[in-house]
């Protein structure tokens, strides 16, 4: 086994994990740490990463390199998303990186950053099954990938990130019935543009399709199901949330004020204010494709980057 380390730095968390990876695709997590830098903080309009946000994560970063050396790691793989792909200082900011802690980093674009997403994601989920969309929601973006018996149909990144989404429409803390009125609306329309995935999933009406949903805003969502107190990724593997759940969580939070919303079991601190947006994003892609159920992942883009790195096909 090799042992390896990635970092995946996106608009709202950064994210580390050690592991030792095997030729056949085995995963022994050895270490992991992640903070909520929020690296896309305040670059909606300008487009430009921010001084404070960039610092914090050169911070971060430089810390989760000098961690992953010190647990052995022989080489480490770093790959950048959303924010840093929109950023027109973007490739400015990665050669700071490289200045800073000597990492080169993979800026990916969004339907590789899907297929890596799909890598981590199958290494919890190996069994086949007839179609499955995965939900990869993050900070600046959402990946979706279609699945027909474990291989790609299609792969899309559409505009659709719980950073932006916040920044952009929840101006008031609790948020107005307006404020999320328009939030909702956003979301259904960004979907419904941009989404050649879904619009043909509606226009195919397809009855058994399984939803898997990875990264921060679903496992959170799994948390909170659940109440944890402190995190548990066995626990969080292959949990089911049903839409009657998340609706209700949903119509809870929006009424709360985020100190409020800070103390409920299984929210990360961080995500007190994106989690209303993330929410949404979920509500509505099960209600446009008539489903009840989604299935969680807790492994994603960081074990694909190892398993990539390592040659193995899941």
């Amino acid at each position: 086994m090799s042992r390896l380390a990635s970092i995946d730095i996106g608009t709202q968390t950064i994210r580390l994990l050690v592991a030792d990876v095997s030729n056949n695709g085995e995963i022994v997590p050895i270490y992991r740490d992640r903070s909520i830098v929020r690296l896309g903080q305040g670059m909606n309009e300008s487009k430009q990463l921010q001084n404070d946000p960039m610092n914090r994560a050169l911070s971060c970063i430089n810390n989760f390199v000098m961690s992953a050396r010190q647990k052995g790691a022989e080489h480490i793989y770093a790959v950048a998303t959303a924010c840093v792909r929109e950023a027109v200082n973007g490739r400015a900011f990665l050669n700071n990186v490289l200045t800073e802690t000597n990492l080169i980093v993979r800026l990916v674009t969004g339907e590789e950053e899907a297929s890596l997403s799909l890598k981590g994601v199958q290494s919890v989920f190996n069994d086949t099954h007839n179609l499955s969309l995965i939900l990869d929601i993050g900070g600046g973006s959402t990946e979706l990938i279609l699945t027909s018996n474990q291989s790609i149909e299609c792969a899309e990144s559409i505009p659709l990130g719980v950073v932006t989404l916040s920044e952009q429409f929840l101006l008031h803390d609790p948020p107005l019935k307006d404020d999320l009125n328009i939030l909702n609306h956003a979301i259904r329309s960004i979907i419904l543009t941009n989404s050649n995935i879904i619009n043909n999933l509606i226009k195919r009406n397809y009855q058994n399709i399984r939803i898997i949903g990875t990264a921060g805003t679903v496992t959170t969502l799994a948390a909170m199901d659940m109440k944890l107190i402190e995190y548990n990724i066995d626990e969080v593997n292959k949990h089911i949330l049903f839409y009657n759940y998340l609706n209700y969580l949903y119509n809870m939070i929006v009424n709360l004020h985020s100190k409020e919303r800070i103390d409920l079991p299984g929210l990360e601190p961080g995500r007190e204010i994106v989690i209303i947006a993330g929410t949404a994003i979920i509500l509505t892609i099960m209600e446009l494709l008539h489903v009840q159920e989604l299935s969680v992942s807790d492994a994603g883009l960081l074990e694909g980057i190892l398993l990539e790195k390592a040659g193995v096909n899941t």
